[in-house]
C-alpha cells in the first residue's frame, strides 16, 4: 500500500497579513523619517500603502513567483510579502 506524504497548510493567512502590514507599515515610516531627515524635510502622513501577493515558502526559501507561493511540503514556513508605502513630505 502507498500512502502519501502529508499536505502542511498555514490556515491562519488572514491574521498574518494584517500584523505583516502594520509591521511592515511601521518599518517603512522609520525607513521614510531618516530619509526626510537627509533631506531637510519631514513627513506628514501616510498616503499609500499596499500588499503584494504572499510567498509562502519552505524555511529559508527564497523563491517568489508573481502569483504568490504556497508551499504545501514543509512544516517551517517562511511567509514574504512586499509592501509599498508612500508618505506625504514637507
Amino acid at each position: 500500500m502507498h500512502s502519501e506524504a502529508p499536505l502542511y497548510i498555514y490556515t491562519k493567512l488572514a491574521e498574518l497579513k494584517i500584523q505583516m502590514l502594520a509591521e511592515a507599515s511601521k518599518d517603512a515610516h522609520t525607513r521614510a523619517e531618516q530619509i526626510a531627515a537627509q533631506a531637510k524635510s519631514r513627513l506628514t502622513s501616510l498616503l499609500t500603502a499596499r500588499m503584494g501577493v504572499m510567498q509562502i515558502n519552505p524555511a529559508n526559501s527564497t523563491e517568489v513567483s508573481a502569483e504568490g507561493n504556497n508551499d504545501k511540503t514543509s512544516l517551517e514556513k517562511d511567509v514574504l510579502a512586499v509592501v509599498t508605502a508612500a508618505f506625504g513630505v514637507e
